[in-house]
């Protein structure tokens, strides 16, 4: 496709049967998951040629590895320099079982296996009290906000405006396809308007806030800042919307038409100052072999 992607090696390895959440059939063992980690790293993090690509360790929840993956995996980050991401503070139920597991609210877990720092992501970031939000923005460690799973989940609304004021970068996600079945990124953003608007009042959250959350605040949260907004020296990423349709008709403000309105597919995508998109066409090849392939793929992986 030639995007620009960070794609995460996610791990399991504590399963129903020693009290996390998966399956026996899905976890693996702690050399496993370190040794293909270190692989995927070695062949795959900004070796491609145009550099689009990065590799970030991701062992999966406090649900579901063990303290153990989590210092290794956080030891192997450091000793690449890449980054570490993780689902931390999603409901209040992991809350209840980082206490009672390991004897500390999640934040505290998390600190005390070597991940509360600038290198680090998380993704929903919710249940978080005042204490705990100003120690993440003193480590900079990053917070994805995902909406729309939170909503299909009822897990509860992410405080992005006290995030923000603490200083931890804030940025947007789809979360994953068993939670969000559309993943469209664009549509993310008027969901996170919409649930941040029962939080704030209409002028403490906008349609610019949600924006930023897309651009320049999912950079800072992978720690780059050659991307994220239009600026000279930085990568020429460019997603183009046009609003030429009924539904954007008579608005006076073209971005908060983009995002009220419901954009939802943009019509030209630059990466790295090269056109992919065109006129809503991929440029790399054929759209409709390459879904083919893809429901050949998950054919297969349904079968096993």
């Amino acid at each position: 496709l030639g995007m620009r992607a960070t794609l995460t090696r996610g791990s399991m390895s504590l399963s129903q049967k020693d009290g996390g959440l998966p399956p026996e059939s899905v976890v693996q063992t702690e050399k496993t998951i370190l040794a293909d980690s270190e692989r995927l790293i070695r062949q795959y993090h900004q070796q491609d040629k145009d550099g689009l690509l990065e590799v970030a360790l991701a062992p999966c929840s406090p649900f579901s590895v063990t303290p153990d993956i989590m210092i290794a995996s956080a030891e192997l980050a450091e000793t690449y320099q890449v980054r570490l991401h993780t689902h931390l503070a999603e409901t209040e139920d992991e809350n209840t079982f980082c206490l009672q597991r390991f004897g500390q609210r999640p934040l505290d877990y998390l600190d005390a296996v070597g991940w509360l720092h600038d290198r680090t992501w998380l993704a929903h970031g919710i249940h978080f009290n005042e204490e705990e939000i100003q120690r993440l923005g003193a480590a900079q460690t990053g917070i994805c906000h995902c909406p729309s799973s939170n909503m299909v989940l009822a897990s509860g609304i992410c405080r992005i405006n006290e995030l923000k004021a603490a200083g931890a970068p804030v940025g947007l996600g789809v979360d994953g396809s068993a939670s969000n079945d559309h993943s469209n990124l664009m549509q993310e953003v008027r969901q996170a308007l919409l649930i941040q608007r029962l939080r704030y009042e209409a002028d403490e959250f906008t349609h610019t806030d949600a924006l930023t959350l897309a651009t320049k605040g999912s950079a800072q949260v992978l720690g780059r800042n050659d991307i994220g907004e239009i600026a000279v020296g930085k990568r020429a990423d460019l997603a183009l919307f046009k609003l030429d349709e009924p539904r954007f008709s008579g608005a006076h403000d073209p971005l908060a038409a983009l995002v009220l309105c419901g954009a939802s597919q943009a019509d030209a995508v630059m990466i790295g100052g090269h056109w992919k998109v065109k006129n809503k066409q991929w440029l790399g090849g054929n759209i409709t072999e390459l879904m083919l392939r893809h429901s050949r793929a998950s054919k297969t992986l349904f079968s096993v």
